[in-house]
């Protein structure tokens, strides 16, 4: 909210945050293959919503409104923000948008105003639930595999200290950590199914025709689980991307998968990768993440329950945050 708007308090959009986060489960469970069956049998879009098995229309108007009050509303505000000179020391995409308009009259600016708009409220709806998901994801791969949190931990100490917390410059000179969110990246793939595509044009493929206008489903999951690539695809092993202690280029990045492919690429993987990393190297800077333990100390087995297959996004479960001692000093 913060990076698209320039919002500071976000107490004060919370309702603007719980409408994003019903309108980006409602898209999700709509993208579902075989959710509706209008997407298999399109005839139907052209019944009146009263008719009997025209529940979607009546879905997708709810979604629209939904989505209209999204892209539009955070965007009225940071313009009126700016209009009476409250501008968030924050930088953000909506103010560099709104900043490089043409004046009101321009021909030009209905439009690009409302591709600005559109922008910000994609990189704000885009990016808040898979980002959230994989951030869940790294704190259970941490709690499970204790000794990899270690290894990362003493990475983060020889290199950066406990004087300060690890910036996206860091990166570089952390390969472990940098390996660990790679790691996640494939071991949990936020997008198994990713986003059906449609070929423009006729296509065949090993020996397949593929007409045009054909829904392709790419398989993101299979992809990053492919024995034959990366090896034991189901254990959690970091080192898979490291060779003398040094990112290996030579393995496949699961980024190939992960953020979507060709022209519909996700934009903002860059940006989700920057903002994964500091996040992760700050959490092993300052705090150890750990199973749960029963009443009489022992640790409590973890797993790790998914929902929905377009956004994969884990279940809530149980584990201990642990202030690393010294480390306060780091949270002021």
């Amino acid at each position: 909210m913060r990076a698209a708007y320039g919002f500071d308090d976000i107490r004060q959009n919370e309702s603007l945050i719980h409408i994003a986060e019903a309108l980006v489960h409602e898209m999700a469970e709509s993208a579902v293959p075989g959710r509706f069956l209008v997407n298999n049998f399109t005839p139907l879009k052209y019944i009146p919503s009263w008719f009997p098995g025209a529940g979607f229309k009546k879905h997708f108007k709810m979604v629209a409104q939904m989505s209209f009050e999204v892209v539009h509303r955070p965007f009225e505000e940071a313009k009126r923000d700016i209009d009476e000179g409250r501008k968030s020391s924050y930088p953000s995409m909506a103010h560099s948008f709104i900043d490089r308009l043409p004046e009101d009259g321009d021909p030009t600016r209905a439009e690009l105003e409302e591709i600005a708009r559109s922008v910000c409220a994609i990189a704000y709806l885009a990016g808040a639930e898979t980002t959230v998901s994989s951030a869940t994801a790294l704190l259970y791969a941490l709690a499970s595999y204790p000794e990899i949190q270690a290894k990362a931990q003493a990475e983060i100490d020889k290199v950066i200290g406990s004087d300060r917390l690890p910036l996206v410059k860091d990166r570089g000179d952390l390969p472990y950590v940098h390996a660990i969110l790679k790691e996640v990246s494939r071991w949990y793939t936020v997008a198994p199914l990713g986003v059906a595509h449609s070929n423009t044009e006729d296509d065949e493929y090993d020996g397949y025709f593929i007409p045009k206008g054909t829904i392709i489903i790419q398989n993101n999951w299979a992809i990053l689980h492919n024995p034959e690539v990366f090896d034991k695809p189901f254990e959690f092993i970091p080192e898979r991307y490291l060779k003398d202690g040094k990112i290996d280029p030579s393995v496949p990045d699961p980024d190939i998968a992960a953020f979507g492919h060709g022209r519909r690429i996700c934009p903002g993987r860059h940006f989700s990768n920057d903002g994964l990393f500091v996040m992760a190297a700050s959490l092993l800077a300052t705090y150890t993440i750990a199973a749960p333990k029963d009443k009489e100390g022992k640790v409590v087995p973890m797993k790790l329950e998914l929902k929905n297959p377009v956004v994969s996004k884990p279940l809530p479960f149980k584990c201990e945050v642990r202030l690393r001692p010294g480390r306060e000093h780091l949270l002021q």
